[in-house]
């Protein structure tokens, strides 16, 4: 009887320090799961001042990013992978194209070089776009928000810095910025701030922080146009009257989708604009850049008409036959004649400052097909999602995508590591925003998250 209860008393022992030893197991993994989310909420707090202080630590920032949201990912990193994969099939023809291309390139190496940066820069902006479509929504909860004050703290840095006369742009860009205006500084960092508007913006409205939406979107715009960024400035206007029209009358986007496809298919057909005498002497007076982008397109479409099929090879656009050509934009005097020099430049500086016309030039036709196709059919597959079908996502897709595309349109090279890596990070939001609207109308947390519906 007496050994009967002793083992009854040692086995209810044992049971008591099985349930602690699982306690304490699940309190470590606990304070490991806390400690990963607060990494990834703390690297998203970082993104803004990071962007503002080199526009460099955009490709840094994604890497890491992506690393960090497969460690939070935990279990089901694998199935993130697996689907990545899945999905950088659809972008695996044009790698191996511009791959291709390095056989007839203008510089084989550098053609080679790029598609391994921009190879790598796809996979890893494949992985976080996946994993913030996987992750579940409480995870990536104080990520959105802390991007949100990461970006609305470096406005204000950027806001005061220029009205006390840019010394920290001057310190954090020299000695790019010595004699030139210092709002030149912040110039890409703020048009990746115009881009990521909207999906920040509409994924707090989701979450019910609508306060800190609007301080969010008053301090993005009070930064981007204290900036001398035409682009970012473009781009922020696109953004928001094109959240407003699609919000208001949702198939609007549908003519933006169509707009931007004829873009790609016939802007080479375009140029050069049979400009009269008076249009281009008004810019050439009051907006002596934009008459030097006319030049530059009007050039690179000479050539890609030379070439239309399988273009010139990638990376041509830096070496291509007469782009150091000198070209001279003149002011005009009162009869519309050439009166003194307002810009000096080349006739291809670099890139042609156009994403549809770099891709023609380099990649030719096939290049176009190859990517601009399954990024066309990825945007009408996010418009025709049955579970994405919400005025506010969609409203969010279109604005989005028309600040990217203004950007792509009138500035900077497609390959520059920085603003591919700025659109995926972009891309990324906006998905994480989609699902917002996702768990509002299947109401999958919103009794967890006390989440307000829009």
């Amino acid at each position: 009887m007496t050994s009967s209860r002793r083992s009854t008393a040692t086995a209810e022992a044992a049971a008591v320090c099985r349930r602690a030893s699982l306690l304490a197991r699940a309190k470590v993994a606990g304070l490991h799961d806390n400690a990963r989310d607060t990494a990834l909420s703390i690297l998203c707090l970082c993104l803004g001042p990071l962007v503002y202080a080199a526009s460099l630590a955009t490709v840094a920032a994604m890497l890491v990013l992506t690393m960090v949201t497969l460690i939070v990912s935990r279990q089901d990193s694998v199935s993130i992978i697996l689907r990545s994969i899945r999905a950088l099939v659809a972008f695996a023809p044009l790698l191996v194209w511009m791959l291709a291309s390095a056989a007839w390139s203008l510089d084989s190496a550098a053609s080679v070089e790029v598609t391994l940066r921009v190879a790598v820069l796809f996979l890893s902006g494949t992985l976080l776009i996946t994993s913030f479509a996987l992750l579940p929504l409480e995870q990536l909860r104080r990520p959105l928000m802390a991007v949100a004050l990461g970006f609305s703290a470096a406005a204000m840095v950027v806001v005061v810095d220029l009205g006390m006369g840019g010394h920290l742009a001057r310190f954090l860009h020299a000695p790019r910025l010595n004699g030139v205006d210092p709002a030149l500084g912040y110039g890409r960092a703020a048009t990746l701030h115009a881009t990521l508007l909207a999906p920040v913006l509409v994924g707090l409205v989701r979450l019910g922080f609508s306060r800190l939406a609007v301080g969010f979107g008053l301090l993005a715009a009070a930064a981007i146009l204290e900036t001398s960024s035409l682009s970012a400035k473009t781009a922020l206007a696109a953004s928001l009257l094109v959240l407003v029209a699609v919000w208001l009358l949702p198939r609007l986007r549908w003519i933006e989708f169509g707009v931007f496809g004829f873009a790609v298919v016939a802007l080479p057909l375009m140029f050069p604009l049979p400009l009269g005498a008076e249009p281009r002497c008004w810019l050439a007076d009051h907006k002596p850049s934009a008459a030097h982008r006319l030049e530059i397109w009007s050039f690179v479409a000479e050539h890609i008409r030379q070439r239309p099929i399988v273009g010139w090879g990638l990376d041509a656009a830096r070496r291509l036959p007469g782009g150091t050509a000198q070209v001279i934009i003149h002011h005009c005097d009162e009869a519309d004649r050439p009166d003194g020099i307002a810009l000096s430049s080349e006739a291809l500086p670099l890139h042609p400052h156009n994403a549809v016309l770099q891709v023609w030039l380099e990649l030719g036709g096939v290049g176009v097909a190859l990517g601009f196709g399954p990024l066309i059919l990825a945007i009408w597959h996010a418009f025709r999602s049955p579970a994405w079908r919400t005025r506010s996502v969609q409203a969010m897709i279109a604005a989005t995508v028309a600040a990217a595309v203004s950007v792509g349109l009138i500035s900077f090279g497609i390959w520059q590591e920085w603003f591919l890596s700025g659109l995926f990070i972009a891309a990324a939001f906006v998905v994480l925003s989609a699902r917002q609207s996702t768990a509002a109308v299947h109401r999958t947390i919103s009794s967890r998250m006390g989440v307000r519906q829009v």
